[in-house]
């Protein structure tokens, strides 16, 4: 009799020990892990992770399709189909005060090599009918943002919501992979830290820290580089305004760029003469 409930007992015990196992092995399957790719295009290194459980290698082999869509445009945006990322270049002249100018090809060609350059803008003559029109066209500033918004898009498409994509210094952070947020460290051109920030569901584009030529450095309005070495960072809900605002920021005043951005649902920062500035509300992305 006694065999028998030991027996038994053993048959219970291993039963609990399978019934364990199944349930570890079901839970470690549904676990979302980090997927992690790097992309080269528009001369920038993009890394993009993903917290999920599904399979990523098509979603990665679409992600490159997108980024290489656009980088073919970036490589000749004078002959190509895609108006689209020409047509938001026209906005983003109007939103930018001129600011930013993608007529502005001779001009950055010719800061670049330290040559002078008047120049003035044709953006007033593109007929978005008749690409013979299209001439001159730099896009370099807006199109890395673009694209990645498109990615972002995507990745909503599918349902993955956590997500952390470092598109050469911007980031777009989606919904945190463990009930937390993001911190991301924002440095000066010579790797010194700024400041870290928190945050998720959100976009942060950084301008002004790195020591080679950038488009965004070129004032279309005065024909002239920005005399000043500062860095510009912008908080906001999507890259394309962040980078937008982030761009137009770095070629005004602080106090302009100040009152500029209170039109917009966006956080900025500048640094410069080892000064940090900032928005009023930009500390609900520090310390968090």
């Amino acid at each position: 009799m006694l065999k028998k409930i030991i027996d038994k007992r053993n048959y219970i015990i291993l039963f609990i020990i399978i019934i364990l196992i199944i349930f570890i092995i079901v839970n470690e399957s549904k676990k979302e892990k980090v997927r992690v790719h790097n992309f080269n295009y528009f001369n920038e290194n993009i890394t993009i992770q993903l917290y999920t459980n599904k399979e990523v290698k098509n979603i990665f082999d679409k992600i490159d399709k997108i980024y290489k869509k656009y980088h073919k445009f970036y490589l000749n945006p004078n002959n190509s189909d895609l108006l689209e990322l020409l047509k938001y270049g026209v906005d983003l002249y109007e939103k930018s005060n001129g600011l930013i100018d993608i007529t502005s090809y001779e001009l950055l060609e010719s800061v670049k090599n330290n040559e002078d350059f008047s120049f003035k803008t044709n953006i007033d003559k593109i007929d978005f009918s008749d690409k013979n029109t299209i001439s001159n066209i730099n896009i370099e500033s807006i199109v890395g943002a673009y694209a990645t918004d498109k990615v972002v898009n995507y990745l909503k498409k599918i349902k993955i919501d956590k997500y952390l994509i470092n598109e050469d210094g911007n980031i777009v952070a989606g919904k945190h992979y463990n009930n937390g947020k993001y911190k991301i460290s924002i440095m000066d051109d010579e790797n010194k830290l700024v400041k870290i920030v928190s945050f998720e569901n959100h976009a942060l584009a950084v301008k002004g820290n790195v020591n080679i030529f950038k488009p965004y450095m070129v004032n279309p309005i005065s024909s002239s580089k920005n005399a000043e070495n500062k860095l510009v960072v912008v908080i906001s809900d999507d890259i394309n305004e962040a980078n937008f605002l982030a761009n137009t920021l770095y070629l005004m005043e602080k106090d302009e760029g100040v009152s500029f951005i209170e039109k917009y649902d966006a956080e900025a920062l500048w640094y410069f003469n080892n000064e940090v500035f900032t928005t009023k509300n930009f500390g609900i992305y520090e310390n968090v």
